[in-house]
């Protein structure tokens, strides 16, 4: 069965060859009404979809687009007319299909050659100007417009500086902010703005999309709604767009309030709602569906380099790529910041991984954007609004969109958390709205782009789960890194056996873990996984190991009742108690702090420490 596209073939080819037969412009109406009565629509073609048209309507309407941009037609004002062009293409294509064919090669062409220039996109409100819609008539004339009802009449030797003073000076009577909106609006119109841009109007949850085809002109109009205008060749004026239709995140920049938007970092996505469909495809333009964006899929060879189940990492991954931001916690040593990294480099590559890491200190400033000291002209001191890792990586990814990036935040419970997000608390649960920033307002809306991921590393030693807001919570997906369950129950005996390395340390950190009642303090197996060399579980080592690492976590933990306690921890006891043979005892040479000399947690030969090669876990 032939597809709408390719029964719009011979009705397309008819409009050429009614338009000759007219041979002066004709009211597009009576093209549609002869070509109906020539090629009766039936069965699927009389489907209504989304902007209200029946199938083929919308699909031809589309198609003289390709005719427009191969120079076959012209439409001004509701009327059709053929160029010479178009006649010899007559002449030239006999087959309908393959007339169609060469129109939309043409449309491709223009296309293509668009888009080697640098245009921008711009969003202009027409729908609501004191009080009255004006797209209609910028539809059906050609052309765009912002009030400017206060600005007098300038020249087309003003310069940018004049205009903005002229500007300033015309809205004097508004609050500040007003003012600034107002004078912004009209530098964008008429300095920034160019021949060749696209532009995008909204009326009655209706997208219509146009390319800018002359500079500004300053015309005084009765209702003071147009005094500033550029002329626009409409794209689909005939066809609006739905705006349930539009991916994310068109929506949400459409939204804003302001009357000029830049919308240069969505132009792929608006050049792709009015792009042809072709090649038999019955998917019509204006209806762009687009998933959301996806992760790629981890490598065969990271479960077993992990030494985890790669069932275990799976679920990881798929969690990661549902909910968009993950947080990996557990007590110290169990290897949250390693794992977050290895998983993150093999999901989109180690360039498009950023880390930072939270503290008591850091703010708003320091991860998203804030203002910050530079040195000007004469040794002058000025501020500069500068981007943080979020921002850096949000440009990136809106640039990128066909790549996944990641945002590992290390320690991120040890921040403000309220305080560091701020209003970008909305965008993690919202990722399709938009918000206005505290240092941006006025700007374009900003959106957290789909394919940005965030996993943080949470250490449950210094503050519980429990602790952490319910709006965070909420956000965050949790992953427990549990020394007492799988993966890193068994994460050290693994890894022991892998490198060839006795058991020893593997007892001896279960037989810690079981005396130990809170599960937020329990121990991490990467303390003693820093040395993989045949006498990395000596006697020695094992003590160097608890005087520097296990005893100082117990002391803390166990701060103002340490004293009663301590045998309770005593290396020697531990060693018994799992099985293991207990070394014989060595007289004292240092002690941990804290401990007293003779203390049984903290026995061992450590008159001469040699540097123990680590292994890079990325915790302490």
């Amino acid at each position: 069965m032939t597809s709408v596209y390719e029964r719009n073939a011979p009705r397309l080819r008819e409009v050429l060859t009614f338009l000759a037969t007219t041979g002066s412009p004709t009211s597009k109406d009576d093209v549609l009404d002869h070509v109906r009565r020539q090629f009766p629509p039936e069965g699927d073609e009389l489907v209504t979809v989304t902007n209200g048209m029946p199938r083929w309507i919308n699909g031809l309407y589309w198609q003289t687009t390709n005719l427009v941009k191969a120079n076959w037609i012209t439409k001004d004002r509701g009327n059709w007319w053929i160029t010479d062009e178009g006649r010899r293409a007559l002449m030239q294509f006999a087959d309908p299909a393959a007339l169609q064919t060469e129109a939309l090669r043409r449309y491709q062409a223009w296309d293509e050659a668009r888009k080697a220039e640098q245009r921008r996109a711009w969003l202009v409100r027409g729908s609501s100007v004191r009080g009255a819609s004006i797209v209609t008539m910028w539809l059906e004339e050609g052309w765009i417009s912002v009030p400017a009802s206060q600005l007098r009449e300038i020249s087309k030797e003003i310069t940018v500086s004049e205009l903005a003073a002229v500007a300033r000076e015309d809205y004097d009577h508004l609050k500040y902010q007003e003012r600034k909106a107002k004078v912004d609006e009209i530098l964008a119109f008429v300095t920034k703005m160019t021949p060749g841009d696209t532009v995008v109007t909204t009326s009655d949850e209706r997208i219509y999309i146009g390319d800018v085809t002359g500079g500004w002109t300053w015309q005084k109009s009765e209702d003071g709604r147009s005094n500033l205008r550029r002329t626009v060749e409409w794209r689909n004026s005939d066809t609006p767009i739905d705006f349930a239709d539009l991916p994310a995140p068109l929506p949400a920049k459409l939204a804003s309030g302001a009357t000029v938007v830049d919308l240069t970092a969505e132009l792929d996505l608006i050049d792709a709602l009015t792009a042809p469909a072709g090649d038999g495809a019955d998917d019509e333009p204006g209806v762009l569906v687009t998933g959301r964006a996806v992760l790629p899929q981890l490598s065969s060879t990271l479960a077993d380099d992990l030494l985890v189940e790669s069932s275990w990492l799976a679920d990881l991954r798929d969690l990661l790529d549902e909910r968009k931001q993950v947080i990996l916690y557990g007590p110290p040593g169990t290897g949250k910041t390693f794992l977050a990294r290895r998983l993150a480099n093999d999901l989109v590559g180690p360039e498009q991984v950023k880390l930072v890491q939270f503290h008591p200190s850091y703010t708003y400033e320091d991860f998203f954007e804030g203002y910050r000291p530079i040195t000007g002209e004469n040794g002058t001191i000025g501020f500069d609004l500068r981007p943080g890792p979020l921002r850096q990586l949000v440009m990136r990814a809106a640039e990128h969109r066909d790549q996944s990036f990641v945002l590992i935040i290390d320690e991120i419970n040890r921040a403000n958390l309220a305080k560091v997000f701020g209003e970008l608390y909305f965008l993690l649960e919202y990722r399709d709205e938009a918000v206005e920033l505290l240092y941006s307002a006025g700007d374009e809306p900003f959106t957290l782009p789909p394919n940005i991921y965030l996993i943080g590393t949470m250490n449950t030693a210094d503050r519980s789960i429990a602790l952490i807001d319910s709006a965070m919570r909420r956000r965050f997906a949790f992953v427990a890194l549990d020394p007492r369950a799988e993966p890193t129950r068994s994460l050290l005996r693994r890894w022991s056996e892998r490198h060839g390395l006795p058991l020893v340390a593997a007892d001896l950190l279960e037989e810690l873990n079981r005396r130990i009642d809170d599960p937020d303090f329990q121990v991490g197996p990467s303390y003693f996984m820093r040395s993989t060399e045949t006498d990395a579980f000596s006697v020695e080592r094992l003590r160097r190991i608890w005087i520097a690492d296990i005893s100082p976590l117990l002391e803390e933990h166990f701060y103002g009742q340490w004293e009663s306690v301590a045998s309770r921890f005593a290396l020697d006891s531990m060693l018994a108690a799992s099985a293991i043979p207990s070394p014989p005892s060595e007289p004292v040479t240092q002690t941990a702090q804290g401990a007293q000399e003779g203390d049984p947690v903290t026995t061992a030969p450590v008159t001469s420490v040699a540097p123990v090669a680590a292994l890079d876990t990325g915790e302490s």
